[in-house]
């Protein structure tokens, strides 16, 4: 079963006035966010074959901190047009890196994430609010293929979807 993992940024510093929002980093909350999520995944079988990771600071530093202690961290793309994109613009870029691999996960923006996550599988899930896409959610899409270039974008199914504060405690 082919999977996409979409996943978004820990939190981050408030924007400032005049401020660079490319470079705005992740607060202690985030950092540990980021951890706990890349220990859910990996407790959860949920690592990639493949990353694309936003080049914004935070961005990069939630990939960092959640990947650091995975046995085999799986190849990583850190490509540039995964700030500020369209849905469209972010599906394009998971096939374009991702066609021949059985899993990709994405570390990136709202609200190209919430949007896509909606895309794959609708809105029909009365259990889960899907639209609330906070930092540091993973929502874990399966797909009838068996790699990522097989998909129907379409056709997904949602696996699972984890907000950060129900694995961390509040502190």
């Amino acid at each position: 079963m082919a999977r996409i993992t979409l996943i978004r940024h820990g939190k981050a510093e408030m924007p400032r006035i005049g401020g660079d929002d490319f470079e705005r980093g992740l607060i202690q909350r985030g950092m540990q966010n980021a951890e706990a999520v890349g220990q859910f995944m990996q407790d959860h079988k949920l690592l990639p074959d493949l990353v694309l990771v936003s080049p914004a600071r935070r961005a990069r530093q939630t990939y960092d901190l959640m990947s650091a202690g995975w046995p085999n961290p799986p190849r990583v793309v850190y490509e540039d047009k995964l700030y500020e994109v369209s849905a469209d613009t972010l599906l394009r870029l998971i096939f374009e890196h991702g066609r021949d691999v059985e899993s990709v996960a994405v570390v990136g923006h709202n609200p190209s994430l919430v949007v896509l996550l909606t895309h794959f599988v609708g809105l029909i899930d009365g259990e889960v609010n899907l639209g609330y896409f906070p930092t540091c959610c993973v929502a874990d899409i399966g797909f009838d293929a068996a790699k990522i270039g097989d998909i129907d974008p379409e056709e997904g199914r949602l696996l699972s979807l984890v907000r950060a504060r129900d694995l961390t405690p509040l502190g």
